[in-house]
């Protein structure tokens, strides 16, 4: 078949199908496929799928993405429909013939799908067409109808509406964030202080003189951080 067609020659309502046993719209030979009123192998998928490229072809700019995806969907899941459709429907004894006949139930219900999904985007866009003829309106309410409204009922005198309405505006104290059921360990800092400084004692060797010239300073920062220490925390253990 030629994939070649004018655009002044397309089809003005959409893309049709043309076939030896249907000719229609593409959304009526699915209709006809759920209804069982064509059976989907004796469907020629190979023509169906050229008459669609000559189609997009003859409406070149004006494509809808929308349109050629969904195409490809249903195509593409009619084609797996179609392959699973000539296993036998007798006794199935083979747990992969089985499994492919799962397959091929699985296959007509995603088609299902899609019809009840375009069915409701359908739905969907009349109610936004709809909604855009409408427009709200922007004047008060008739002296007319406003007397048919029905009388406010609190239910509460206005010395329990002003209680009500100060425990509503009243500020709530800030959330706080619990920190007891935390484990906090207590040291002592002269007692690390004193074994980083055995650790570096221990490793003296590798260093030599240079360590021996500044260990009386780390002996020093150590009784530092321990007086100091001490005077920030004058209230509580040693930490």
């Amino acid at each position: 078949m030629n994939d070649t067609a004018n655009p002044d020659t397309a089809p003005p309502n959409g893309f049709q199908v043309r076939l030896t046993n249907f000719e229609g719209p593409f959304d009526l030979l699915l209709q006809l496929i759920f209804a069982h009123r064509l059976d989907v192998t004796e469907v020629a998928l190979h023509q169906v799928t050229d008459d669609f490229i000559a189609y997009t072809k003859a409406i070149g700019a004006q494509l809808d993405l929308e349109e050629t995806t969904a195409f490809l969907v249903v195509a593409a899941t009619l084609l797996d429909l179609k392959a699973a459709r000539l296993l036998p429907a007798g006794q199935v004894d083979d747990d992969e013939d089985l499994a492919l006949l799962e397959v091929r139930d699985l296959l007509f219900a995603r088609l299902l799908q899609y019809r009840a999904f375009k069915h409701v985007a359908e739905m969907f866009a009349e109610l936004e067409a709809t909604a855009l003829r409408s427009y709200p309106r922007a004047v008060s309410l008739e002296d007319r109808f406003a007397g048919l409204l029905p009388e406010v009922m609190l239910g509460v005198d206005a010395e329990r509406f002003a209680e009500i309405a100060a425990v509503a505006l009243t500020p709530r104290p800030a959330p706080k964030v619990a920190t007891a059921h935390l484990h906090e360990q207590t040291v002592s800092v002269a007692e690390q202080a004193k074994h980083l400084l055995a650790m570096l004692q221990a490793r003296a060797a590798a260093n030599g003189p240079h360590f021996l010239s500044w260990s009386p300073t780390v002996r020093r920062r150590s009784r530092w951080w321990d007086a100091s220490w001490r005077c920030s925390n004058c209230i509580g253990p040693e930490r």
